[in-house]
């Protein structure tokens, strides 16, 4: 492999230290000077393996992130001297770095509007500038795709081919900050109460998370999966990536550079034995038969995304309906449920898998408005004959229109 895998374990010790002493509290001028030597030695792959280590330390996501941002500060210029990927524009690297580029052309419009909003004293004028500056805001949502890409593609191919991955966690809580800060953003650009000081900051914390995940992927976390990912893998990656969507540019073409090989390890079995060989198979549900083709068209045709987790916290299943709340990509078949969430959150899911295999609950439900549909989510544990767990299903339904029914109504009225 090349020298991101053949790192200096030494080396990669030095920069741990330094960042570990740096998030709690230490003197930057005395720590830096301290390991010298190793920051001016480092390569992407050790701050990937850095970064591996101190989530695994345990440390507050908050603390962190906050550490992280120092600790990259100081290694800036030795970060930018190693290169970026150099791929073609058709890799699933390369179209992601295209939409990094049309990203920042948007932000360089932005930057003009946010300096003007603080020197316009007619409040029309600053009316109309805020709402110009709100509808550019607005559009910089579509870089949500990149990011769901990422979490639902990318990173579960990553976390198979790379041991050392937890710097995922992460990159998506940074996600999650942009769509936290774009989200408050919009609402104080639409509110009758003009905080430009609120307004400032929001637009400063968008910028620099923003430039903060163009950097750290095309100069650290790019070049190390460029390595550690098969080329087989790239081209699965870019044909799961059509279902989600691209980021400020046209879906790029399909190009199959070679036959398939089977070298992912979280393939389902129906993957290697093609569905077409398999689809007349009778399955018996002693209430009933059914082939095996019929029975996915079943579970597409509920009015409901179904997602199944085996008794090792591990997805084995999700249906695929007409439209979808959630994304999802073959990707996620084989990862752990917990990784299939932000760090955030992931405490939740362990205290409900928990509390399901423990026996203390059967079901769990909430609900959440989203984009204007009311979304009932629910959990149900699955546990065979002898009441041993064996898994959970997730069950997501619009019940948007089901909230409104009153009285009756007959079939076929």
């Amino acid at each position: 492999m090349s020298e991101f895998i053949n790192n200096n374990q030494a080396r990669v010790n030095s920069l741990y230290d330094f960042c570990f002493q740096l998030i709690n509290g230490a003197k930057g001028t005395g720590l830096i000077k301290k390991h010298q030597t190793a920051i001016d030695q480092l390569t992407p792959n050790d701050i990937v393996l850095v970064v591996h280590r101190l989530v695994e330390a345990k440390l507050p996501m908050e603390d962190l992130k906050i550490g992280i941002n120092k600790a990259l500060n100081v290694f800036h210029r030795q970060i930018h001297n190693h290169p970026k990927p150099d791929v073609d524009p058709t890799h699933f690297l390369g179209i992601m770095m295209q939409e990094n580029a049309e990203l920042d052309t948007r932000l360089k419009e932005i930057k003009p509007l946010a300096k003007s909003i603080n020197t316009i004293k007619d409040e029309v004028k600053l009316a109309d500038e805020l709402s110009f500056l709100k509808t550019k805001i607005e559009a910089l949502a579509e870089m949500d795709k990149h990011f769901q890409r990422k979490e639902n593609i990318f990173f579960p191919y990553f976390e198979n081919q790379f041991p050392d991955y937890k710097c995922l966690g992460v990159m998506w809580s940074i996600h999650d900050d942009i769509r936290r800060v774009q989200k408050q953003l919009t609402a104080e650009l639409t509110s009758s109460f003009i905080n430009l000081q609120l307004i400032n900051k929001l637009l400063g914390d968008l910028f620099f998370f923003m430039y903060a995940i163009i950097s750290r992927e095309e100069y650290l976390l790019f070049p190390v999966a460029l390595n550690a990912v098969s080329e087989e893998l790239w081209e699965e990656m870019n044909e799961q990536s059509h279902e989600i969507g691209f980021s400020f540019i046209e879906a790029p073409k399909l190009v199959k550079k070679g036959k398939k090989q089977e070298t992912n390890k979280r393939e389902m079995a129906g993957d290697k034995l093609n569905i077409d060989q398999l689809g007349d198979a009778v399955l018996n549900f002693e209430t009933g038969l059914m082939t095996l083709k019929q029975a996915m068209m079943l579970l597409n045709h509920l009015p409901v995304d179904i997602t199944m987790i085996d008794e090792n916290d591990r997805v084995c299943f999700f249906s695929n309906p007409k439209e979808r709340f959630f994304p999802r990509s073959k990707a996620i078949i084989g990862r752990t449920v917990q990784n299939c969430h932000p760090p955030e959150s992931v405490h939740v899911v362990d205290d409900l898998v928990k509390a399901f295999k423990s026996g203390e609950k059967d079901s769990e439900s909430f609900w959440i408005q989203m984009k204007g549909k009311f979304v009932l989510i629910q959990y149900f544990a699955l546990r065979d004959e002898d009441n041993a767990y064996k898994g959970c299903i997730e069950v997501s339904q619009d019940v948007t229109d089901i909230r409104r029914l009153d009285g009756e109504k007959r079939l076929m009225d």
